[in-house]
């Protein structure tokens, strides 16, 4: 019997999963929702560009409804406004075994709560794989466990919807908890982002670790390019992302990969239904990091903008 795969939400990240699970080497029986006839369309044509000799069966639905009584996983990847009430409604019509679920997790940290009440029982992990690509493991392995980690990344579009990727990073470095962040450096005043309804801010936020490993963010039209560093006590690490390639101030070079989700969705559903570890963090972990970034986040919003709210429109 296939092992059977909810896609909810066909957007552009659920599209990218469902290509991703044309390269699972079982047959999969994959069910695709969304609410938008045209963005199942765009689904099916992203599907049909993929080149595979499995005989996966893909099913279309636009009503919940229309799902068997029972999956084996479940990847939630619409945006953070629905992701709570979609689950609860997935629950509802169908016994998941298994969860993947994307960032930003909720909007408000009530709604944490109703998540972790929700699937705190389950096995669930989140989407934030940055810790996972090939060139950072390659600079992990080089420093003993415990080494402390100063990390900045300047120069990224998206600061608020991004920054729990970047946390989650060093978080799972030593495997140290998220301290708190700071926000005093951000601008005041926040704006709409590309996705309408949603909002955005820049400037810097730092991030502490109780293993004493920092974190800088920082955006904004000052900063021209992309930058990404890694600080230890005796070597610094330039990496260009994008390159693949990261040097030393001692001179080293590694070359790696900065996969896509593309690329990451196949190692990953075969490491879960074998069982073994699949290098995301839990719900649980993943909802601490979230708790303390959205009390901050929000606490900044409501200092600096004229409605208070207790929802950020954040995805």
């Amino acid at each position: 019997m296939k092992c059977r795969v909810l896609i909810a939400g066909a957007g552009q990240l659920g599209s990218r999963y469902l290509q991703g699970l044309s390269q699972v080497l079982d047959p999969l029986e994959i069910w695709v929702f969304d609410i938008s006839p045209d963005s199942l369309i765009r689904a099916e044509e992203r599907w049909a560009e993929m080149q595979t000799s499995i005989s996966h069966e893909v099913v279309y639905i636009t009503q919940l409804d229309q799902l068997p009584a029972s999956m084996d996983l479940a990847i939630v990847a619409t945006t953070a406004d629905v992701r709570v009430r979609l689950i609860t409604q997935i629950a509802k019509v169908s016994e998941i075994q298994y969860w993947i679920l994307e960032k930003i997790l909720a909007q408000s940290v009530q709604e944490l709560d109703e998540l972790y009440n929700l699937l705190g029982e389950k096995s669930v992990w989140v989407n934030t794989p940055r810790y996972m690509w090939s060139m950072y493991q390659q600079i992990r392995k080089l420093y003993k466990s415990g080494t402390l980690i100063e990390a900045s990344f300047e120069g990224f579009r998206g600061l608020v919807c991004n920054a729990i990727h970047y946390i989650d990073f060093v978080s799972r470095w030593n495997g140290a908890r998220l301290l708190d962040i700071d926000v005093s450096n951000l601008n005041p005043f926040w704006f709409e982002a590309k996705r309408k309804q949603f909002f955005e801010v820049d400037g810097e936020l730092f991030a502490r670790f109780d293993d004493g490993s920092k974190l800088k963010l920082a955006t904004g039209s000052n900063i021209k390019s992309y930058q990404a560093r890694l600080k230890f006590s005796d070597h610094d690490w330039d990496v260009n992302e994008g390159q693949g390639i990261a040097r030393s101030s001692d001179g080293r070079e590694i070359f790696g990969c900065t996969e896509f989700q593309s690329q990451l969705t196949a190692p990953l559903v075969k490491a879960i239904f074998s069982g073994e570890p699949c290098g995301l963090p839990t719900l649980t972990e993943s909802i601490q990091q979230h708790a303390i970034f959205l009390k901050t986040i929000i606490d900044h919003w409501n200092t600096h903008m004229p409605n208070k709210v207790e929802r950020l429109p954040i995805t």
